[in-house]
């Protein structure tokens, strides 16, 4: 009854609008809740626009952050892989080598032999030719193995980094790159003198392990070569150090 009435006066007051009011204006009429309800049509089409507007804008930035960060990516991409691969590698090498090292457990003595003649001057620097092969095999198997164990590898890039700002380097979201690492080693062992005074000699006894990584992804290709020395054994060595010591290689400091 009362949305008849309702229904009644607004008719009424309908023939009391202007000849010059456009209905157009007006998109509907709802009749909610005992309440009428008018919605322009203006309005809501201003709204729609500014909607749609913002949309694009939303869109249109979307895509050229994209196109910037894969152009960055192009570039930054070979240099990061190339320095991530080198860490990985040398901790590779370093822990594969320090780990023999430590299973072997040998002392200057177990790898060398100072001899004195009579009167106490230095004859000869004998080595243990197979204790040093089996401390080369080894140590050097040992690594092969473990950069084999390391062959497939990912790193994520965080999209601050491409801003090349040091602040939000570490920052944003992080974009996965994968590679591959394969391995080449090859070790030695020297002797290298050093003067530690009036007749003293310090002999010492290091492992030379220098190792060829070659890297591999979708877009980049390269190898890296580095050397790395460790010291196997040390002792001082009282009197002239005679030119002929055994098969080790020497380096006089």
């Amino acid at each position: 009854m009362i949305a008849v009435m309702m229904i009644a006066a607004l008719a009424a007051n309908a023939a009391k609008i202007p000849n010059n009011f456009h209905i157009k204006n007006i998109s509907r009429i709802v009749y909610t809740r005992g309440v009428f309800l008018l919605y322009r049509q203006r309005r809501e089409k201003r709204r729609f626009i500014r909607v749609k507007r913002f949309l694009i804008m939303l869109l249109l930035t979307a895509i050229a952050v994209l196109v910037i960060c894969e152009h960055q990516l192009d570039d930054f991409r070979p240099v990061y892989i190339r320095k991530q691969a080198e860490i990985l590698s040398m901790n590779t090498v370093c822990d594969a080598v320090e780990d023999s090292l430590e299973r072997l457990n040998y002392s200057y003595s177990d790898l060398a032999v100072v001899r004195y003649s009579d009167a106490g001057d230095v004859q000869a620097i004998e080595t243990d030719t197979l204790k040093i092969n089996k401390m080369k095999s080894m140590i050097s198997k040992h690594v092969e193995d473990d950069i084999e164990v390391i062959r497939d590898n990912e790193v994520k890039i965080p999209l601050g980094a491409f801003t090349y700002i040091t602040v939000l380097s570490n920052y944003g979201p992080e974009i996965p790159v994968n590679f591959s690492i394969v391995g080449a080693v090859n070790s030695e062992i020297i002797s290298t003198f050093e003067s530690a005074g009036i007749n003293q000699t310090i002999h010492h006894i290091k492992l030379i392990v220098t190792t060829k990584i070659m890297t591999t992804s979708l877009d980049y290709s390269g190898d890296i070569v580095f050397t790395t020395d460790f010291e196997l054994a040390q002792t001082v060595i009282i009197g002239t150090v005679p030119n002929y010591y055994g098969k080790l290689q020497s380096q006089i400091n």
